[in-house]
């Protein structure tokens, strides 16, 4: 369950980050770096916060102590660039074909 709850937090984070450039970047057009940091931003902070805010198999939440934790939440934040990242490049090449 726990896994469906990042999965989820993910996409939605994803797809909310993709809206969040697509304004920022209509509105700020040379500014296209804060329109990414926000962008990307999202994803892996609800992803983050899913993981952080559920429990483990043994009933614990994870602990910021353990080196495990942030291995996991380093995952999270390169599974979240990557797949804001790739949905980017997607409607890029999907806008310039027509």
């Amino acid at each position: 369950m726990r896994i469906l709850l990042i999965l989820g937090s993910l996409v939605t984070g994803t797809i909310a980050g993709i809206y969040l450039f697509g304004m920022i970047w209509r509105t700020t057009a040379p500014d296209g770096a804060m329109a990414m940091v926000v962008g990307g931003g999202t994803p892996v902070v609800l992803a983050t916060l899913a993981f952080l805010g559920t429990k483990a198999a043994d009933g614990q939440r994870p602990s910021l102590r353990n080196a495990r934790t942030w291995f996991a939440l380093l995952g999270l934040a390169a599974a979240a660039a990557g797949m804001f990242l790739l949905l980017i490049v997607a409607a890029f090449l999907v806008v310039q074909r027509g």
